[in-house]
């Protein structure tokens, strides 16, 4: 758990808000990052799925006959 902040913070220590907004303008929001990646890494495990389903679909019938 954190700790409330101290009344007497230390000059030069930035207060939450100033932390908050500097993350935020480091980072900004997860809205604000591109979704290429995320949409290829997706799409990948999607298709190795569907072909790994496919492998295993044919060795069951391969072994049955």
């Amino acid at each position: 758990m954190t700790t409330p902040p101290s009344p007497d913070r230390p000059e030069g220590r930035p207060s939450r808000e100033e932390l908050d907004r500097q993350v935020r303008d480091r980072y900004a929001n997860w809205r604000d990052q591109p979704r290429g990646l995320a949409c290829a890494v997706v799409v990948g495990f999607m298709i190795l799925t569907t072909v790994a389903f496919v492998f295993a679909v044919i060795a069951v019938v391969s072994a049955m006959n």
